[in-house]
């Protein structure tokens, strides 16, 4: 029953103060986390800053038609949201273009250009893409479109030719921090944009009404919850729970939290797959026309197609996920030390089904669609640290029509011949980078929780680290010796493991998400150890907590 053979303890010692143990663990320590304006950079300091201000203030103030090129995902679509804000406040001539992963794919291409030509553009700015734009950006240049590049992502070998590139990872910028989502770029554009505007007071308080937007794409792009970060964050949350867009406000109803905060988790496993689901489904622009919505009834309307759109997506990738697994033999994974399999999967989970399916292997996966059709296959994949998957992938260039990615995870495209010539290769390869011990499952925890904490009063103190997020994520605890008084499955098809532990006289309840299963193979009066995350148990009420398992095994 246990996912993790390896439960590395960071911290093994007692501890008198819970907060000042976890910060030893993380390296951290409370002034980091205490962050306010101070740690906010000049965004003049982002390279060719001056270079996009020029050319957008002129470009508005000669009612120049604007288009903006976003992204499917929410960071391209939060990017979008807050360019397009900034060019409405301000009486720009803007339009955009979102691009349909099914026929478009990722970044702007030359039918997309000549799409803003169709328009009427004479600027471009893209938004959370645009760094390996070469093609359409020399296309533009020749036919007289200048382009603004907004984004975060990797630099190449080169850069392409535009009139501006704004991305703090480009080689030559000295901008500090290099952790800002494509939203945090685009933000720290409209900051500059919008001195040449608003007044100081007029600019402050408009420049704080954009960050229920940042905080968006900031979390579920999982940027680290550090630096400017974690000022998005922190305040965006606190404009996102009172945000007067109408589009927000049924967003958060819809995915549970009409009458609760939302906090990090919420935006990233509840807001954001709502969200993202426009683009893997159907079309990213009904997402960011709900975001955009200025009346309650469109919003409604908007909101709960995202929500059965979402309920659609989770069904696929359950069905997707069972066909997976049907072609995953044990022969494979006794030989092989990479998952690759080929379905008819629709093209926006297949990247999600890459991320399970390395997830329960401990190996990296790569799961690949003729959804696309025109016989050609298009492919997602997730890894393990010990492998970087890019360059498995790169290994095999000469099978491929287009790839990129990073070490952990990439995507790309070849024709169908090509496809048993690539998979091979990509074994080979995997096989003879991968050692055995590297697919073994590890789990890093923080500490042992002592029983005595299992209360409200350590929820409350953990407050003091929130929000957390990627490079301070929420406390994972362990736990020796608790009694198992009861389990049963909930959810849907008894998909979710419900039990109730005691541990030195003091009962707590726990949820194991996906786990129904393990409802046949553990028993009441059992002891076993449980990781686990520690939350409030808000329908328990009364002041009651709940541990969120991650694992759970026997003690023998």
């Amino acid at each position: 029953m246990r996912l993790y053979p390896v439960w590395n303890i960071l911290h093994s010692q007692p501890y008198s103060s819970l907060v000042d143990a976890l910060l030893t663990v993380r390296s951290l320590d409370q002034a980091e986390l205490d962050v306010g304006p101070e740690v906010m950079h000049d965004p003049a300091k982002l390279r060719d800053m001056d270079r996009a201000v020029e050319r957008i203030v002129r470009a508005i103030r000669q009612r120049e038609k604007i288009v903006v090129y976003g992204d499917y995902d929410v960071d391209g679509v939060s990017s979008t949201a807050v360019m397009l804000d900034f060019l409405d406040a301000v009486g720009a001539d803007g339009a955009y273009i979102l691009p349909d992963r099914h026929v478009d794919g990722y970044g702007l291409k030359p039918p997309g250009v000549e799409r803003a030509i169709s328009m009427g553009a004479t600027l471009i700015i893209t938004v959370d893409n645009g760094i390996s734009a070469f093609d359409a950006l020399e296309l533009a240049r020749e036919r007289g479109v200048d382009v603004v590049v907004v984004d975060h992502h990797q630099q190449l070998d080169h850069l392409p030719d535009a009139l501006a590139i704004i991305n703090p990872n480009r080689r030559d910028c000295p901008y500090p921090f290099k952790e800002l989502a494509g939203v945090g770029v685009a933000f720290k554009l409209v900051q500059a944009l919008s001195s040449e505007f608003f007044s100081p007071d007029e600019r402050r308080r408009y420049l704080n009404s954009l960050l229920d937007l940042v905080v968006l794409g900031t979390v579920a792009d999982v940027m680290p919850v550090l630096g400017e970060n974690r000022v998005f964050v922190q305040r965006g949350l606190q404009i996102l729970n009172s945000t007067p867009r109408p589009g927000l406000r049924q967003l958060k109803a819809v995915s549970g939290y009409a009458e609760k905060p939302v906090k990090t988790t919420g935006v990233g496993f509840h807001i954001g797959p709502r969200i993202n689901v426009a683009g893997r489904l159907e079309k990213p622009d009904i997402a960011l026309e709900l975001i955009r919505a200025d009346s309650d009834g469109r919003a409604v309307e908007l909101a709960d197609k995202l929500n059965r759109l979402n309920a659609r997506r989770q069904a696929l990738q359950r069905e997707g996920m069972d066909e997976a697994e049907a072609l995953v033999s044990r022969e494979d994974l006794a030989r092989d030390r990479i998952v690759v399999v080929l379905g008819e999967w629709k093209l926006g989970i297949v990247g999600l089904l890459a991320g399970k399916l390395c997830e329960k292997h401990t190996r990296p996966a790569v799961v690949c669609s003729d959804d696309a059709g025109g016989g050609l296959y298009v492919g997602s994949a997730r890894s393990i640290p010990a492998y970087d998957i890019s360059r498995g992938i790169g290994s095999c260039a000469d099978h491929l029509v287009a790839y990129g990615g990073h070490p952990a995870a990439a995507g790309f495209s070849l024709k169908a011949a090509s496809f048993e010539a690539f998979r091979v290769q990509l074994i080979e390869h995997a096989n003879s980078h991968i050692q055995e011990e590297d697919l073994q499952a590890e789990l890093d925890l923080d500490l042992e929780l002592a029983p005595r904490d299992l209360n409200i009063a350590t929820i409350e103190s953990l407050a003091a680290l929130e929000p957390f997020g990627n490079g301070n994520e929420a406390p994972l605890f362990a736990m020796r010796g608790c009694k198992l008084l009861s389990r049963r499955q909930i959810g849907k098809g008894g998909t979710h493991l419900k039990v109730e532990l005691e541990a030195e006289g003091r009962h707590c309840n726990g949820l194991w998400w996906n786990q129904g299963d393990m409802a046949d193979k553990i028993y009441p009066g059992q002891r076993v150890s449980v990781a686990f995350v520690l939350e409030e148990d808000t329908y328990a009420g009364g002041g009651a907590v709940q541990m969120v398992i991650k694992d759970m095994y026997f003690e023998r």
